[in-house]
């Protein structure tokens, strides 16, 4: 059914009565509105009004309410039957009221109310996880639907009186609508409280709004987003959004949102509090270097990294250090804590460093605001200790530590950290870093092989893994999940053995022993290793990276900026007796995208009836961003580092017989 003759139908079936008499007024005005309207081209669902107001109600409580009604155009579009609140659980939100109507096109209403709220629990064990998903979903919604919801929160967050709203969903919108607002009672003088609310990444997306500064902002015919797009940029970074920040003199986790050093002092006071020095005989009187390696190496053995992050009741408070160190576990500001208190039994000062890993950015020319989502340590140093995590800046030399990372070695951060901002939170304020390069553990693998093919294309071999970083985690695999782990990985990563197939880890490292690379010997057993094609014989990819995936829909224009980070490096070493005599397809190979650099070396010399192949490989993943001046250059140059890297690999890959 096209578009236009759906609303038709929509129309006869659903008259103005049906609009008044069964949605509330706010739903049934925008329906009646919108019914001139035309819904745009493809869509799944078109969002009619989302409406959101957020009001500060004093001591730090938000009451959030929210107005939607949808129009549902197909069967993909009922998903819009489901209306979820995210929050933190616990005391931090309540849901006051939500509601909801499916007025179906024959006229028949469905409702529900909050009798019929749904809160699930994250997945994980609810003893670490507090996060909660709240939500409802209305019965029976089917094509040509009208869905509304309507709640109200009360918000009382552990991070003080903050709210972002992001604007654009997978399906178009016709009206968007914020207002901010303080909420002035019989008992409460919120005069002193000010209202700070800013656009984010509006551009390129939206051109075009209304706007009282502080206030309101209203928007119109918003595109939905862009489907079937990879390789992005993390999408908080380039996504329109809007954040709101209540600056409360009278509460003090609002005080925070003044300025980066309002929180640098809140945070630095926070885990001054907290300190308690440990006692780890295991230390056995080292100091220095010698006992800040002898702290981290034991808190890597002792302690468990338990993400429990933001809960409600604690925020971004650590545990006090001593009770981390009784429990054994902690999350990432807890272990900071711990570690913090360690560093001070041997003379060290230790600062708590806000980061931001695996997601968003933190760039600290914008305005304040909790884009926060990991801790780690700074500690101060009066000389270099030459480590190459060492940082100086005005206010001083900090070598920086992540506790929870403990496969990484003092001195180094994971690539986690790569290019990242962080903040350093002493007394007196704010001290931004940016992480160099050369703070990075580097992340490469070696891999070594040596076996034999029979004629039927059977391949046994003797593979040697070094790993060096967390370049296929294989480190932090076994330490988890011993050998058989490390097997699994392989199997599915490295090889994609065949169930006829057999590998076995022979030999594995120490993985708690950071002073060399993790090596792992395992011998492997394809039965198509080597297997006949033709007049050709096809080797497995031992080694090699497949192609980049598709990032792009044939035939759509491309809307999302491309981004690649890349920064493992690899090298392949085989030495292999086959069958017969044969003549690489490829014997010399290389290439350079934005994407990556290879190179590629193949000899096969005759040995008896049969030859021996010695390959050599090496690769290296670049990182790469085409922006959104930049989007055509970008799509074609990954679709020309796909095509090149895909052919390059069928030729490598490929021998021809000789007679």
């Amino acid at each position: 059914m096209s578009r236009l003759l759906l609303v038709l139908c929509l129309a006869i079936t659903l008259n103005a009565s049906d609009y008044r008499s069964k949605l509330p007024t706010w739903a049934s005005t925008v329906a009646l509105s919108a019914q001139a309207d035309t819904p745009p081209a493809d869509a799944d669902a078109w969002v009619l009004l989302d409406r959101t107001e957020i009001a500060y109600a004093g001591d730090g409580e938000i009451r959030q309410r929210r107005f939607r009604l949808v129009q549902v155009l197909s069967e993909r579009g009922r998903s819009q039957a489901t209306f979820a609140l995210r929050g933190l659980g616990g005391k931090a939100s309540k849901v006051k009221k939500l509601q909801g109507w499916n007025l179906r096109p024959d006229g028949e209403l469905v409702k529900l109310d909050q009798d019929e709220v749904v809160t699930i629990h994250d997945a994980g064990s609810a003893e670490f996880s507090t996060e909660t998903l709240t939500g409802v979903t209305l019965d029976r919604v089917k094509t040509g639907s009208l869905v509304a919801f309507e709640s109200l929160e009360s918000i009382t967050s552990p991070l003080g009186p903050v709210a972002r709203e992001f604007i654009l969903e997978t399906v178009p919108i016709r009206r968007w609508e914020l207002e901010v607002a303080k909420k002035d009672g019989w008992f409460t003088n919120l005069k002193a409280v000010a209202i700070a609310m800013e656009r984010c990444h509006f551009l390129p997306w939206i051109a075009q709004f209304e706007e009282a500064p502080g206030a309101r902002l209203a928007l119109s015919n918003l595109q939905a987003l862009p489907k079937d797009e990879g390789a992005h940029p993390e999408l908080e970074n380039i996504l329109p959004s809007v954040q709101v920040r209540f600056l409360d003199p009278a509460f003090e986790t609002a005080q925070m949102w003044n300025g980066w050093d309002g929180l640098a002092k809140w945070t630095h006071e926070a885990y001054r509090t907290h300190l308690v020095a440990p006692a780890i005989s295991d230390l056995n009187g080292a100091s220095g270097l010698d006992g800040l390696r002898a702290l981290t190496a034991w808190m890597g053995r002792s302690l468990t990294y338990k993400q429990v992050y933001l809960t409600p009741e604690r925020g971004w408070v650590p545990e006090r250090s001593d009770e981390v160190g009784r429990k054994r576990y902690g999350d990432c500001k807890d272990l900071s804590c711990f570690l913090i208190a360690g560093a001070s039994t041997l003379g060290f000062q230790g600062h708590p460093v806000l980061a931001a890993i695996s997601g968003p950015q933190v760039d600290p020319a914008e305005a304040p605001f909790p884009r926060f989502n990991h801790v780690i340590a700074g500690i101060s140093l009066t000389k270099s200790l030459g480590l190459a995590a060492e940082v100086e800046t005005p206010r001083g030399r900090f070598l920086l530590v992540d506790p929870t990372d403990p496969l990484t070695p003092l001195g180094f951060l994971s690539g986690a950290h790569r290019g990242r901002h962080v903040m350093i939170c002493l007394e007196g304020g704010a001290q931004w870093v940016r992480i160099p390069d050369s703070a990075i553990q580097p992340s490469r693998l070696a891999l070594e092989l040596e076996g034999e093919a029979t004629a039927a294309g059977a391949l046994t071999a003797v593979l040697q893994i070094e790993e060096t970083g967390n370049a296929w985690d294989l480190r932090n695999v076994a330490r988890a999940l011993g050998a058989k782990g490390v097997r699994d990985r392989l199997v599915r990563d490295l090889l994609d053995l065949p169930p006829t197939g057999n590998l076995e880890v022979q030999s594995l490292g120490d993985p708690l022993d950071l002073s060399k690379p993790f090596v792992v010997k395992a011998k492997v057993d394809h039965p198509q290793g080597f297997r006949l094609n033709g007049g050709e014989r096809e080797l497995v990819g031992w080694g090699l990276p497949g192609p980049r995936g598709v990032i792009q829909k044939v035939g759509a224009p491309r809307r999302y900026p491309i981004q690649s980070r890349g920064q493992t490096a690899r090298t392949l070493r085989a030495r292999l007796k086959v069958p017969g005599r044969l003549q690489p397809v490829a014997a010399e190979r290389s290439g350079d995208t934005p994407f990556a650099a290879y190179a590629w070396q193949a000899k096969a010399e005759a040995d008896g009836g049969g030859s021996v192949l010695t390959l050599r490989f090496d690769h290296r993943w670049k990182d790469a961003e085409f922006g959104f001046d930049q989007l055509e250059a970008g799509l074609q140059a990954w679709k020309k580092d796909r095509n090149q890297f895909k052919g390059f690999r069928e030729e490598a890959l490929a021998f021809k017989i000789l007679p």
